[in-house]
């Protein structure tokens, strides 16, 4: 069959890039994707033909704006047009003319693929014929955990000619870290496998990252195999969204975090391997994160024994999910809406830090067996009931679990901001309290920068 051809309308610039993506690499589609109805109303009206159209029900840009009725409005263009083009609507939906399907707001992405393959009636042999790449490619992280590839590996040269794929690796022959460490010196920033061997490779991946986390090893080399995994996984939610493979990952990923968090004799020598490893920002921040709420979370008086167990499988949960939408190391580390303004944002890189929280929460909800109130606390980890940007104010009005992971989250924020060795950590520590004693001043959040203090004050 010809290309799929499919008109996406989703005004979150970031979740447009995500669906892209997705229907790239599942049906090799061409996407023409736009943020509202109007643009695409116009497109319409031109002539212009596609096999499908995908839609948010309406839009939620901003308070100030009027709302985008972005499904409703194509719905009644495509009647007065007398177009029959096949309509997946994202979102809940009522509309006279029924000529359309829903999909949830959660935003399984399997279950739009599914959609698409029913409302395009399509086959097997429909999908043998589509001019899908013959090599896909994988950040070089992913073989981080792979010892022995389990196809033949290929990295990419670009000629004057075309793109050259010359093999590196054959099946079954092993590598070492190091030897992916050549290559990142280099440049390379990703190696490719064939299409025939997605699957397989995938298999593989999570066969052997599940094999690495299972195994017995010192607190330096679980740190690390955890850090690759964390980041294997959350790069695999982005794109694949909630998976068996993903979950799976995911889960031992946070169970290795908990079992070294209860096994750690020394809060220092932990803050001190995190400050020292090389690992991803993203992985040290959620890491230090669980580390200073296992200790603070006994002196927060909310219960002992099991309910504590279950507080510390929350916070673990939060700081897995919580800024997985956000990539760039800048983005993670701004906390308030003035260190925002002054960070030269581009428009792309402030719509998803505002919509971070949201689409964290949105995603988590469909975790199985996800314990109670996580995906509200990942809504409201920056003190907003909406997860939507940041707050002007302060207020005591979100979920206190919330309030100790803000507060928590960004004492580990300015740990990480110290030199790799401060050489007294505990002085360096104290430092670090200081802008949140200045910030939080509401009693609900004075107890958390409390229990802090006393952490770091060494007792006389």
């Amino acid at each position: 069959m010809d290309t799929l051809k499919i008109l996406l309308v989703e005004p979150n610039e970031s979740i447009g890039d995500l669906i892209t993506k997705s229907l790239q690499r599942a049906f090799n589609a061409h996407v023409v994707c736009f943020r509202s109805s109007l643009e695409a109303s116009n497109l319409l009206k031109q002539g212009e033909v596609f096999n499908l159209i995908l839609a948010r029900n309406f839009s939620e840009l901003s308070e100030s704006d009027p709302i985008d009725q972005i499904a409703q409005n194509l719905l009644n263009l495509l009647y007065d047009m007398s177009l029959k083009t096949p309509f997946i609507i994202i979102g809940e939906f009522e509309h006279a003319y029924k000529k359309y399907a829903l999909v949830s707001e959660k935003l399984r992405l399997e279950e739009i693929n599914r959609l698409i393959i029913k409302a395009l009636n399509l086959k097997k042999e429909d999908f043998e014929h589509l001019k899908l790449p013959d090599y896909v490619s994988f950040s070089l992280k992913h073989f981080y955990l792979i010892s022995r590839p389990p196809c033949d590996v290929f990295i990419r040269l670009a000629k004057k000619t075309g793109d050259e794929y010359v093999r590196r690796y054959n099946l079954g022959e092993s590598f070492e870290r190091e030897d992916l460490k050549k290559y990142e010196e280099l440049g390379v920033t990703d190696f490719f496998i064939l299409k025939d061997d997605y699957e397989k490779f995938m298999n593989a991946l999570f066969i052997q990252t599940m094999d690495s986390l299972k195994k017995t090893k010192t607190t330096e080399e679980h740190i690390e195999v955890a850090g690759d995994s964390f980041d294997i996984s959350s790069e695999l939610m982005r794109g694949l969204g909630i998976t068996p493979a993903s979950l799976a990952m995911v889960d031992q990923t946070i169970n290795v975090m908990k079992t070294q968090l209860q096994k750690a004799d020394k809060l220092s020598l932990l803050v001190k391997k995190l400050l020292d490893n090389k690992m991803s920002y993203s992985y040290r921040h959620s890491y230090l994160i669980c580390l200073l709420a296992s200790t603070l979370l006994p002196k927060m008086e909310w219960g002992s024994g099991e309910q504590q167990a279950i507080l510390l499988e929350k916070i673990c949960m939060v700081s897995y999910f919580h800024d997985i939408f956000l990539e760039d190391e800048k983005l993670l580390k701004i906390s308030s809406a003035d260190e925002m303004k002054n960070a030269g944002l581009t428009v792309k890189e402030g719509d998803i830090l505002i919509n971070h929280a949201h689409l964290s929460a949105t995603l988590v909800q469909t975790y199985p067996r996800l314990p109670q109130g996580v995906d509200m606390i990942i809504k409201q980890h920056h003190g907003v009931s909406n997860g939507i940007g940041f707050p002007e104010v302060l207020t005591a009005g979100i979920s206190p679990m919330a309030i100790f992971f803000m507060v928590v989250e960004e004492f580990a924020t300015n740990i990480l901001a110290f030199p790799e060795s401060p050489d007294n950590l505990v002085q360096s520590m104290r430092d670090a309290l200081i802008p949140l004693k200045q910030k939080y001043q509401l009693p609900s959040y004075r107890k958390v920068v409390t229990e802090i203090e006393h952490l770091v004050t060494p007792k006389k």
